[in-house]
């Protein structure tokens, strides 16, 4: 049932959810798909949905993730604390991701959320209203072909029109979105290049970082980037990582914010990166005291 959605679950994930080792949860991937059904395992695992075994399974016993979040915030209405209410949320819990629902409800989503599954559904142009930009540094309008959604439900798989090229949008980053009344017309360019653990994408791996992780960085790690879960090797209280990056971006981001919790950083390639974002660091920093 987890797999039968949209959201694609990390080996990480779906062990730490269903309280089972990963040796056994391979085995019961292994076992459904002998038993007929296409499984997805690229960048997580979940369900192909273009099977009719698929679509039943769905159907069975299955709520859009619009509709758990409708679920979930009535039980929340409920005054008190019962057993049944807990045993109710501890069942959704079981088949779908109440925190990413929970983050969806705080944020006001739900609404884009659900007019850009009707485009997917659909299949058509999607227009996004004043689109914010960090890339581009701009505010505007995006017409869109949306074919497909992260598995935290944050950003959408797009192929842009006017850049004729397939990006990722964050849902927060819009300011509203509404269907064109257009059709798609380029669903043969609808294609999801790679997307590292740290959820910068490029048409494929550009670099292998490695580095060693104190627990607190672990722990912030685990907390922020799940999927890097798979690639991290336990000695003790350290950790080692060594995982496949679309860029430096993304896990400098990351490595800059931890400096003293993090060492034994390799290539060299990448430790050059860091050095020169800190020494630009601190000539803003030597700028900004000079003007004071």
């Amino acid at each position: 049932m987890m797999l039968s959605g949209n959201k694609r679950y990390t080996m990480q994930e779906l062990a730490s959810r269903l309280g089972r080792s990963a040796r056994n949860i391979r085995r019961d991937l292994n076992l459904i798909e002998a038993s007929g059904f296409l499984l997805e395992r690229e960048n997580g695992y979940r369900l192909l949905a273009d099977r009719a075994t698929n679509r039943d399974l769905k159907n069975l016993l299955h709520f859009t993730q619009e509709e758990v979040a409708i679920l979930y915030q009535t039980l929340l209405l409920i005054e008190g604390d019962s057993v049944i209410k807990e045993r109710l949320i501890r069942k959704m819990n079981t088949f779908y991701d109440l925190k990413a629902l929970e983050q969806l409800r705080q944020k006001d989503d739900l609404t884009k959320v659900r007019i850009i599954r009707t485009a997917m559904e659909q299949k058509m142009q999607l227009i996004i209203r004043n689109y914010r930009s960090s890339n581009s540094n701009s505010i505007e309008d995006r017409r869109v072909e949306v074919f497909d959604f992260l598995p935290d439900y944050r950003a959408v798989w797009c192929y842009e029109i006017k850049s004729q090229s397939c990006k990722q949008f964050k849902i927060a980053r819009m300011q509203a979105v509404e269907l064109s009344g257009f059709r798609w017309q380029h669903q043969e360019k609808h294609r999801k290049p790679f997307t590292d653990v740290f959820r910068i994408s490029a048409d494929k791996p550009m670099h292998t970082i490695r580095m060693r992780l104190s627990l607190k960085a672990f722990n912030l790690l685990m907390e922020e980037f799940p999927a890097a879960g798979e690639h991290v090797v336990t000695e003790g209280r350290t950790y080692h990582l060594k995982v496949p990056v679309a860029g430096y971006e993304g896990v400098g981001r990351f490595v800059l914010g931890l400096m003293e919790e993090v060492d034994d950083i390799a290539p060299a390639a990448f430790r050059n990166y860091l050095r020169k974002r800190i020494k630009n660091m601190e000539k803003r920093t030597e700028s900004d005291r000079s003007q004071q």
